[in-house]
């Protein structure tokens, strides 16, 4: 069952490996070259699931199918890391879950079986970043015991085509990865949408996502300029943030009411991904405080 909600904008992400003619087989290709599986189209049962509640609120970024009875949620990345993410993929599973367990199975004493999850992340941001990581959900509870609750998440990193690991197996995400750059490259905030165009002709004329470009040249720039609507909102928000923190930042003697604001801007500065060392450095905050909101924003996320 799939809940869509037309107000999230796709990615050229979303839209190659979700909801493009071909986003089938582009799917099962990359997921093949994640995991190391070795599916094949006409063999395999495959289901779009799309939700609500997106990972991010506007901005629509994530890929959800149900491939033989396992549930494969993917991510791009194209900034940070966020280490949150196992925490909002709990949040998506659990609504994807939902919308899959009838009301009337919840409470029935016969086991409902519902799809493995499998959860990876496809970075292809320009921090440097190991090729491989893991996400653990139990990194972020407040003490560690033996609790039973956990949710890994695979990220991959996919940020130099040239040298992606996977890209001997994957020529979509190859190809994906090299139009991310040639954007990124040929970008101009003055005039985006020439830009975009000019990319767009660019990896055309490489033979790099051709059919697909061709196929949709005015959707994939209208998505690029959402994303990058997105993405200079969120930039927005981030020098808002540190500049918050700077007019609040505390020293001694200052009154609690120019505390309250620090503490304020610390934790805009959390919400939008700032290292707790950058939070405490434009508000003032002792480390130690900062770390202690971050667990709150983590908690309260």
């Amino acid at each position: 069952m799939a809940f869509i909600n037309r107000k999230y904008k796709d990615s050229v992400f979303t839209d190659l490996f979700g909801s493009d003619i071909k986003a089938k087989k582009n799917f099962l290709e990359l997921y093949n070259a994640l995991s190391g599986s070795d599916y094949k189209l006409n063999e395999v049962s495959l289901e779009r699931k799309v939700i609500e509640q997106s990972l991010y609120k506007t901005f629509n970024n994530d890929v959800s199918w149900e491939i033989d009875g396992k549930l494969i949620v993917l991510v791009e990345h194209q900034s940070t890391i966020n280490h949150n993410m196992p925490f909002r993929c709990l949040e998506y599973v659990t609504r994807i879950y939902e919308g899959i367990i009838p009301l009337n199975k919840r409470y029935a004493e016969k086991v409902y079986k519902i799809p493995n999850p499998d959860f990876y992340v496809v970075y292809v941001g320009k921090d440097k970043q190991p090729l491989e990581q893991e996400l653990h959900l139990s990194d972020a509870f407040d003490k560690k015991d033996s609790s039973k609750l956990e949710l890994v998440v695979k990220v991959k990193n996919c940020s130099d085509s040239r040298s992606l690991p996977i890209s001997r197996n994957c020529d979509i995400l190859k190809e994906y990865c090299q139009f991310v750059e040639i954007v990124e490259r040929t970008f101009n905030k003055r005039s985006p949408k020439r830009s975009f165009k000019k990319a767009i002709d660019i990896a055309i004329s490489k033979g790099i996502l051709s059919d697909y470009l061709n196929r949709k040249t005015r959707e994939v720039i209208n998505m690029l300029c959402a994303k990058y609507d997105y993405k200079m909102d969120i930039a927005v928000k981030k020098e808002e943030a540190f500049q918050d923190g700077k007019e609040a930042g505390i020293a001694e003697g200052i009154s609690q009411g120019t505390q309250q604001k620090a503490i304020e801007a610390a934790e805009k500065a959390l919400e939008m991904n700032l290292t707790v060392e950058q939070a405490a450095e434009i508000t003032g905050l002792p480390l130690e405080q900062v770390l202690e909101l971050k667990k709150q924003v983590t908690v309260n996320a």
